[in-house]
């Protein structure tokens, strides 16, 4: 048998300084630029699309009393006053007074009706008002009670 190499410890340390020090592996500058550039647009976008798309709902009353109001789009909640409803099937126009128990508002609505709009019925207009006059609605919901009633159970003999 042959004895092992043995390596002296002068060897050693000259084996360790011929070695090249690992250098750290840079990031590339232009990948950071780009992450950062894509970051920024999709906040951007995020940012754009929900203020374009906020619109403020309030009652009658707080409309009526909302100085700020008059430059943007809002949602308006009421009650369909009786006998208020004014139709013009030409123009697919429907006019009529909305209220919230304390003070009422005209509306006026180009578009398609939904079904169950009548009086006495919650609607949900979202439009423009000019701080007089009509509410000029784009949209007009009309909110179903009948879904959030309780059944009645019925006897059968």
């Amino acid at each position: 048998m042959q004895p092992a190499l043995t390596i002296s410890k002068n060897d050693r340390e000259s084996t360790e300084e011929k070695r090249p020090q690992s250098r750290r592996k840079r990031f590339p500058v232009s990948f950071l630029i780009a992450g950062i550039a894509i970051v920024g647009a999709v906040f951007y976008l995020v940012y754009a699309n929900t203020q374009a798309n906020a619109v403020y709902y309030m009652t009658v009353s707080e409309l009526q009393h909302c100085a700020t109001c008059m430059t943007q789009s809002v949602r308006v909640a009421g009650v369909v006053q009786q006998g208020s409803i004014v139709r013009n099937d030409q123009q697919d126009r429907v006019s009529f007074v909305i209220n919230d128990g304390k003070q009422s508002m005209p509306v006026t609505y180009t578009g398609v009706v939904p079904d169950i709009f009548r009086p006495g019925i919650q609607v949900v207009v979202e439009g423009h008002y000019a701080g007089q006059g009509a509410f000029q609605a784009q949209t007009l919901l009309a909110k179903c009670p009948s879904k959030f009633q309780s059944a009645t159970p019925t006897t059968q003999n």
